[in-house]
């Protein structure tokens, strides 16, 4: 799958808290994911639809805290009883991709960081990632990459 390298600044995303190993791609899991985006599109977010992927636990192989909402431009967009997430700024590969069923496209993009990062294409940084939705057929998927000077800070 085709992605660009970019640089991006803090990225701030308020929501629903999910705790899932790796992304929850199938099964009973994809569901929980499904079920909390029905919840948040009923409601009116004070920003555009988003996805933050944080607190990786790398070593374990899986677990991350998925939160699913939309995006802050500061803290006084956040809604009561949502939870904030803060992406840091960084360099990122940036995948974009589309279709009917947005949410096997977004399976399809992760599945393929997943085989990229295997083959050693792209090293993770497990700093953050995040998901943003241009429109209701579109996503673009930043994943948290090491540029190999990560040393010299």
């Amino acid at each position: 799958m085709d992605f660009e390298i970019v640089e991006r600044p803090e990225t701030l995303v308020a929501g629903t808290v999910l705790r899932s190993p790796a992304l929850a791609v199938e099964g009973p899991r994809r569901q929980r994911v499904e079920d909390a985006w029905k919840a948040q599109l009923t409601r009116t977010m004070p920003g555009p639809p988003a996805t933050a992927y944080v607190d990786h636990a790398p070593e374990i192989g899986s677990y991350l805290t998925h939160i699913i909402g939309y995006r802050c431009e500061s803290l006084d967009d956040l809604e009561p009883g949502d939870v904030l997430a803060r992406v840091p700024g960084g360099t990122f590969a940036k995948f974009v991709t589309g279709g009917d069923n947005l949410g096997d496209a977004i399976v399809s993009v992760w599945r393929s960081v997943w085989d990229l990062e295997a083959a050693g294409t792209i090293t993770r940084a497990y700093t953050g990632d995040f998901e943003r939705y241009p429109d209701a057929r579109t996503v673009e998927i930043y994943v948290a990459v090491e540029t190999g000077d990560e040393g010299d800070r």
